[in-house]
Parts: structure tokens; sequence; C-alpha cells
């Protein structure tokens, strides 16, 4: 499973090379401070943040984190990330946005005086990229694995299908089997009934001849 999941996240590495972060100054429940943002490709808000949830939990340690419901921001405080904090901690915000059939994924480091740039935090701000990128690859598995279960739900569903098609089938075959042997016995029945009509017109001359020998013997006795 480890395998699996290296292979993945190195595959949609590769996918996301097209991606861009873009940093720039944006607004958010603390004014407009500095930020790292990025849009995930077929993807949305809420499978983004329930993402993001998993994701800052692994990736940080001590923070405690909430969701704004006001600001519609997701807040960490006090997270020790050192490859970006060093020795002191970090306040995260997130702002996750559905465009269209993307998630935009906006994200402020607050290093305590200083928003994290790329123009004062130098390997920092590079550390910064690679946490979004990360993410932005958890999303985009995520994603994926619901696509898949889906696409397995219809697999299933079909393999289902096919199924009943198949006992339909055998339904078919067994009315034809029984519609010949209804055939057969018809057919049988048929031969029978000549038998017995040929019979009767026999039984019926022979009546006949003896009535008319009946109708003779009266008219004798008549006259």
């Amino acid at each position: 499973m480890k395998v699996l999941y290296t292979i993945l996240m190195v595959a949609f590495a590769i996918s996301f090379t097209q991606a861009q972060i873009e940093e720039g100054v944006r607004s958010m429940s603390q004014g407009s401070h500095n930020s790292l943002s990025i849009d995930i490709p077929e993807a949305d808000s809420k499978t983004a943040k329930k993402v993001w949830m998993k994701y800052i939990k692994s990736t940080t340690k001590k923070g405690k984190t909430k969701s704004e419901k006001k600001t519609n921001m997701i807040f960490t405080d006090d997270a020790e990330l050192r490859t970006i904090g060093g020795a002191n901690t970090v306040d995260i915000y997130l702002n996750l946005t559905d465009v269209g059939s993307n998630v935009n994924a906006t994200v402020w480091f607050d290093l305590g005086g200083a928003y994290l740039n790329s123009e004062m935090h130098g390997d920092k701000y590079n550390e910064g990229e690679k946490f979004l990128m990360r993410f932005a690859i958890e999303v985009a598995i995520e994603m994926t694995k619901q696509e898949l279960k889906a696409e397995e739900k219809k697999g299933k569903e079909l393999a289902k299908e096919l199924a009943s098609l198949q006992k339909k089938k055998e339904g078919y075959h067994k009315d034809i089997e029984d519609a010949e042997n209804k055939i057969r016995e018809a057919k049988s029945n048929i031969e029978q009934n000549v038998k017995e009509q040929e019979a009767t017109n026999d039984a019926i001359k022979d009546q006949d001849s003896v009535i008319q020998a009946v109708k003779d013997r009266l008219k004798e006795l008549e006259n």
C-alpha cells in the first residue's frame, strides 16, 4: 500500500508540474497579507477541507485547528512547522473557494511579525510552496480515490445487471424448452386426434348402416 501511495504521489507530482503557485497580497480575516495560492483541478472545497484537516494534523505539531464560519477560513493556531517557522510557532490560515470544476486554495503563514513571503524568507518560502503543493497532491489523490470508488460502484452495478440479464436468458431458454415440449405434445395430440377422428368416422358409417338396416326392417313390417 505504501508503494502504491508513493507511485501516486510521483504521478500526481508530474501532473501538477503545470500548476502554478501564485504569491500575492490577499485579503483575509486578519487584513491583507502575503499569501500562496494554487488552483487544484477537478476538486471541490468540501473534499479539500476534509483533506486539509488530516493534512495539517499530520504535518504540524501542537497547533489547534478550527473552522471559522464567519470568515470562511480554517485557522491553525501556534503550529510547530520547523521547515517554515524554525524554532517559533506559526499561525496558518487557509481559504478554499470553488471555481468552476476546480478549487482555489490560498494559505497564509503568520510567522509572528511578518507573513511568509519570497522576498524576506527565501528558503522558508520554498518550503511553503512545497507544503501547499503537497496538499494539492493530497487533494488530487483523494478526488481520484472518490472517482475510483464511483467507477467501481458503476462496475458492480453493471455486473449486477449482467447477472440479471444472464438469469433472464436462462428463463427465456426454459420458456423455449417448455414451448417446444408443448409443441411436441400438441403434435402428438393432433396425430392421436386424427386417428380418433378416423375411428369415429368409421363408427359413424357402421352406425349409419345399422340405422338403415333398422329402417328397412321397420318399413317391411309396416307394409
